[in-house]
């Protein structure tokens, strides 16, 4: 008898709104996912759920939106106006409410309504030239440290993108040869974005001085390769 292999299908494999539609579910029956309605217990759920995506190698590729659920930290300081800029979007939002776990519950549905509507105005691109790509790979400025010793923040990057979306802030993408990289917070400004600004690092930071900006009015971007936070 010939043997029959059925491979489970993962619905949510290489699919970016994982996350988006586990917080959908969370929203409706937030008592049976979180055991309160409370948001530190939302945090610590979401953080687990996160981490079991990375151990298993979940990632997406195409679009950029909804975005990635990392920048719900510089949405929230964006909306709420926060001091403490890198908190987290859990501690601004209790500090927001006063420490009402519910109300910072309640608070965090409705900005995340707001978050996962948040679209592209247009964006300018710069493709990198030697100079820019020598500059990256020299790690005179910044570098990535690995167990075996330093490497270039980019490997083989190809061009920038500044984005400008439909709230007041702006994003930096990296473009390589195998995949397409997003700083992890917002910019106050396309000049920011594209200059040598240290935090966040601005394009001019990683590959010194760039020139050439094409600007596009488009609502969408698509990279057919993996998009990484």
């Amino acid at each position: 008898m010939q043997s029959v292999t059925y491979e489970i299908p993962i619905p949510w494999k290489d699919e970016k709104p994982s996350l988006h539609r586990m917080i959908r579910q969370i929203q409706t029956r937030p008592g049976m996912f979180l055991g309160s309605k409370a948001i530190t217990p939302l945090l610590h759920f979401l953080h687990g759920y996160q981490a079991a995506e990375r151990d298993l190698g979940v990632c997406w590729r195409g679009n950029l939106f909804p975005l990635d659920f990392h920048f719900m930290h510089s949405f929230t300081d964006a909306r709420l106006h926060t001091e403490c800029v890198c908190a987290g979007w859990c501690h601004n939002m209790l500090t927001y409410c006063h420490g009402d776990e519910e109300k910072a519950l309640n608070l965090f549905f409705d900005l995340y309504e707001e978050f996962i509507h948040v679209e592209m105005k247009r964006y300018w691109r710069a493709g990198l030239t030697k100079e820019n790509i020598e500059r990256n790979d020299k790690m005179e400025h910044c570098c990535v440290m690995k167990e075996h010793g330093a490497e270039p923040i980019y490997q083989d990057p190809i061009a920038v993108y500044v984005l400008e979306l439909t709230i007041p802030a702006y994003m930096l993408v990296v473009e390589t040869a195998e995949e397409v990289r997003t700083e992890s917070l917002f910019f106050s400004s396309a000049e920011d974005a594209k200059g040598n600004s240290s935090i966040p690092s601005g394009a001019e930071t990683y590959f010194g001085k760039i020139d050439q900006w094409e600007e596009i009015e488009t609502n969408n971007l698509y990279f057919d390769k993996v998009i990484r936070t």
